[in-house]
């Protein structure tokens, strides 16, 4: 191809730009994925929607990701500074899985997410100081982010691929921690009164104010306390984890007699081959 293609095409643990209904010259019709663990692509059995490259319009990214860039770096400042606010590395709701209401991680995971992204703009490793307050890191934030020219940025490709795995880091961030809690249904946990998956949580009304956590059965409408929720998470946690041990079992005990029937295969054909030899050597010693 004649023009210069967006950098995810590059990078092989991104998902490539592509156009989607265009098909590169060499396509044979099927989706590729690639595995991070082998280090490799492979076709699947899906059908190739589109794997034409995206051309670069801005830099060397297509504008697609451009327009990703910008937006996260408007929003970089107040993330990183709450990512940093953050100081016990736990969800109360996480699929009904939590850990445990005391047990706090020496470099919490939103730390380490604030590092990634002020080294991505320019900060050296290992990141932000350990000792740093929350004043101290909005201040190096903002003093990187105003060294930031976007299109200068995007037209180096140590800049690009930057910029894409920066926005990536900060859409999953976004995800994991959003800045305003929003109510929603609390998954795999049961009321403690009524037994149904109705649970509903509901975000503080003041500021590090109280978690409410509602069953929205109409006849019910149990309040759990944070201590019973952690309880009522940790059984279902348990049962899913004895599940997972039973269906290992099976799975092992399947193996194991797989095994132990083709050993008993691979044994008897040795013992016919052998006896089909001592047969042969009989019947040419009778023949001399």
């Amino acid at each position: 191809m004649s023009y210069l293609t967006c950098i995810t095409n590059d990078l092989d643990d991104v998902r490539s730009c592509v156009v989607n209904g265009q098909h590169a010259s060499n396509c044979d019709g099927r989706e590729w994925q690639y595995d991070r663990e082998a280090e490799c692509s492979y076709p699947t059995n899906n059908e190739c929607g589109g794997c034409l490259p995206a051309p670069a319009e801005h830099g060397m990214l297509c504008w697609s990701c451009y327009a990703k860039t910008r937006d996260a770096l408007k929003i970089a400042l107040d993330m990183i500074t709450h990512l940093c606010s953050i100081s016990r590395a736990q969800q109360l709701d996480n699929n009904g899985v939590r850990a445990s209401a005391t047990w706090i991680l020496p470099v919490p995971n939103t730390w380490r997410t604030a590092d990634e992204l002020i080294m991505l703009l320019g900060h050296p490793a290992p990141g932000f100081p350990s000792d740093a307050v929350v004043w101290e890191i909005e201040a190096i934030t903002e003093r990187y982010l105003d060294a930031i020219d976007v299109d200068e940025w995007v037209a180096r490709q140590d800049g690009a691929e930057a910029a894409v795995r920066f926005f990536r880091i900060m859409q999953n961030a976004m995800a994991q921690h959003p800045m305003a809690d929003v109510e929603h249904k609390v998954k795999n946990v049961r009321c403690h009164e009524c037994r149904q998956l109705n649970l509903v949580w509901k975000p503080p009304l003041d500021f590090d104010g109280p978690i409410h956590i509602v069953c929205s059965t109409p006849e019910c409408g149990f309040v759990v306390d944070d201590t019973l929720y952690a309880v009522l998470a940790a059984s279902q946690l348990e049962k899913v984890t004895s599940a997972m041990k039973e269906t290992k079992a099976a799975e092992l005990a399947e193996a194991r007699a797989a095994r132990a029937i083709e050993k008993r295969r691979i044994t008897a054909a040795g013992k016919a081959v052998e006896r089909a030899a001592e047969d042969a050597a009989i019947e040419a010693r009778g023949a001399a």
